[in-house]
């Protein structure tokens, strides 16, 4: 009898642990005011940054961005784990509420609601953001904390050039093969650009694969088998040996590919601790 409880007991509690779609799925753009001059194309040797600011407020992330000098001066800011509080009526997502403090352009994607509103991915960038798509990414269920996973593609001017730009945010307790199977529609609408590309986001390659998504084992090929897969599809995985991404067990889960640009540099930042994750920055140029 225990059993026949149990069992649709933990099937419930299962459920309730699945984050569901959001129920606004709208991009949410912000812009400098119109009396602000902002240039309309950035440098050919740029600063890129990717950060899962772990959900925390505007306030937070423009401290850890703003306190960093390695991220101060950023002209591209990919950010994930975005929270907006949609409880308060015109709410303003984290990317929003910096990219108004720091006078630039952002683009956020609601990827699944949580607690008092959504959590997605954001493009915060110096110059305007155009021509921007939802790329929906394959869905596994974790079983706890599962949700809707997404990437975000846009349009920026780099020296005059178009550069499509993704931010992604995969799923965490997953197999190699199905971290392989949902990054495979990134880089299939990215293969299909002519443009030079950047994609950057948390991709979460921890050291483990998972049984039943639930219980690690320790491997440490998650992350070179994604870069495998990248490179197979012509771009390049630059910052491979940036060591750990996150402040847990040296695990690195952040990456940034490209195609069509010489990296000089990268590094990773603390950003004043804000978050779980260390923020990862590279200094990227352009191949004429």
């Amino acid at each position: 009898m225990r059993r026949h409880v149990a069992i649709p007991l933990l099937v419930s509690l299962a459920a309730c642990a699945q984050h569901p779609i959001p129920r606004d799925r709208s991009i949410e753009l912000t812009v400098p005011p119109a009396s602000a001059v902002t240039p309309t194309s950035l440098p050919r040797e740029l600063r890129v940054v990717t950060f899962n600011v772990h959900m925390e407020p505007a306030k937070r992330v423009i401290e850890g961005i703003r306190s960093d000098p390695a991220l101060r001066d950023a002209d591209l800011i990919i950010l994930e784990e975005v929270h907006r509080d949609e409880s308060v009526p015109a709410s303003c997502s984290g990317a929003c509420g910096l990219a108004k403090e720091l006078g630039f352009y952002a683009m956020y994607a609601p990827g699944h609601a949580t607690g008092n509103g959504s959590d997605g991915v954001a493009i915060v960038s110096r110059v305007p953001i155009t021509g921007y798509e939802v790329i929906e990414l394959p869905y596994f269920n974790v079983h706890f904390n599962s949700g809707r996973r997404i990437a975000l593609a846009a349009t920026v001017n780099v020296a005059g050039t178009p550069v499509t730009v993704y931010a992604v945010h995969l799923e965490n307790r997953v197999s190699v093969r199905d971290r392989r199977k949902q990054m495979l529609p990134v880089l299939a609408h990215a293969e299909r650009r002519t443009t030079p590309v950047i994609i950057a986001g948390d991709f979460n390659t921890s050291p483990f694969t998972w049984i039943a998504h639930v219980i690690p084992i320790l491997t440490t090929t998650q992350d070179n088998r994604l870069e495998q897969l990248v490179r197979a599809h012509g771009f390049a995985t630059p910052v491979t040996d940036s060591g750990p991404t996150h402040r847990y067990m040296g695990m690195k889960l952040d990456g940034i590919y490209t195609r069509g640009f010489v990296t000089k540099k990268f590094a990773t930042a603390n950003a004043r601790n804000i978050s779980d994750h260390l923020a990862l920055w590279a200094r990227a140029e352009l191949v004429n």
